[in-house]
């Protein structure tokens, strides 16, 4: 069985934890909560995002009896490695794996009156993430969306309405794109495809090659693929294609342009909603036979209000929050938040999220991975192919003007 649970008692004596600036006096008053963030979310401010946390939960609500234990990276890293261990108590995970982990019963089903800040976060996005009439498998508290990010005085660009609109304007211009990981270019090939259809239906047999030749013909238009640890001005660059935390990380945007920047989502589908990538904090069920579900709900609650969220998101651009209090109060303070909020407030999304295994002797992950490997490798034969044509193309040019 994938990822077999631990239930030694001393199962806390060998947790790899991130160290903290409070010391405890270990006695048998002192309680510990296991907690895992989201380690791609604005990876490089974790260590002041830990330290907020801790202030309000250590100073302000006086849980200086309750230590909260960070687990490191190899622990937990939201999901794309590791799964949630009995030992959990508060995680951040991608809510692509949500169906994956309810059937392994590792979230706590929420009821609305226990999100105590479910007012200040956006409706649609919460309606994600439920289970039932009003209750919920956790806090969303991150999200994300795949953009075009444009220049403003750009109207050709902003009036596009669908994929073959884009498609024939990227043949024409300069333009830039965040590279392409195998989970992006699976996710790509679904939303070109349709809402009906998923990771299950990823198959040698039925996979659909005309939208596999459609977007392998889109990305070669791209002039120049930038990798994370890449910097490039965005000033001579007609349109990139990405994240809105690539802004002023990969791509480099000068200050006084930052005005001039528009978004869209990236309209790989002419007739659904955009898709959105959710994070959110679950509740491990284990943690009320442990006697602490009180405790990781306070917690629950605290690391996803707008206090909280508006400390240690403030120099952290642009990490989109699903918590409008938060976007707000972002806004007033920043050109790309406000027009990022007016995104988040105008379009209705659809959740990013593998389905439940069906009629498969692989678990979900093992799906997951398998159908990214088929479409790299049909994406590797579309762009050879894409290479053969262009090179017989030129031979026969080469020999027409030499007849």
């Amino acid at each position: 069985m994938q990822g077999q649970h631990n239930t030694n008692d001393n199962e806390n004596d060998k947790i790899q934890h991130v160290s903290s600036p409070y010391n405890f006096s270990y006695s048998l008053n002192i309680i510990t909560l296991n907690v895992g963030l989201f380690p791609w979310a604005a990876s490089n401010y974790l260590e002041h995002n830990r330290q907020v946390i801790e202030h309000y939960w250590y100073n302000v609500l006086d849980n200086k009896h309750i230590r909260l234990n960070w687990l490191s990276l190899n622990v937990w890293d939201g999901g794309y490695n590791t799964i949630p261990q009995d030992y959990f108590d508060v995680y951040i995970y991608d809510t692509l794996y949500m169906n994956y982990y309810i059937s392994q019963g590792w979230l706590s089903i929420l009821d609305r009156n226990e999100i105590t800040y479910a007012h200040e976060i956006n409706s649609n996005i919460l309606s994600m993430i439920e289970s039932d009439n009003r209750k919920y498998y956790g806090i969303p508290i991150y999200g994300c969306f795949y953009l075009l990010i444009y220049h403003s005085k750009d109207k050709e660009l902003a009036s596009i309405k669908t994929f073959e609109d884009l498609v024939e304007i990227a043949s024409k211009r300069h333009f830039l794109m965040r590279k392409l990981d195998g989970e992006l270019k699976m996710s790509n090939y679904l939303t070109l495809v349709g809402s009906d259809y998923h990771i299950n239906h990823i198959t040698e047999e039925n996979i659909n090659i005309n939208v596999i030749n459609q977007l392998s013909h889109f990305y070669k238009h791209a002039k120049l693929v930038l990798n994370e640890t890449d910097r490039h001005s965005f000033k001579h660059s007609s349109f990139y294609i990405g994240y809105a935390e690539d802004i002023n990380t990969v791509l480099s945007v000068d200050e006084n342009d930052l005005s001039q920047i528009e978004f869209m989502p990236v309209p790989f589908n002419n007739y659904d909603r955009p898709q959105f990538w959710l994070d959110c904090i679950g509740i491990h069920p284990q943690a009320k036979s442990r006697g602490l579900y009180e405790k990781s709900l306070q917690l629950a609650n605290l690391m996803s209000c707008s206090t909280v969220l508006n400390e240690y998101l403030q120099e952290q651009f642009y990490v989109i929050t699903t918590n409008h209090i938060t976007l707000s109060h972002l806004s007033t303070k920043n050109a790309i938040y406000a027009k990022l909020q007016i995104l988040m407030e105008s379009n209705s999304f659809r959740p990013s999220s593998l389905p439940f295994a069906i009629n498969s002797s692989l678990s979900v992950k093992e799906q997951r991975m398998q159908a990214i490997a088929l479409i790299i490798a049909q994406h590797q034969k579309q762009s050879q192919s894409i290479a053969n044509t262009n090179t017989n193309t030129n031979t026969n040019s080469n020999i027409n003007t030499t007849s």
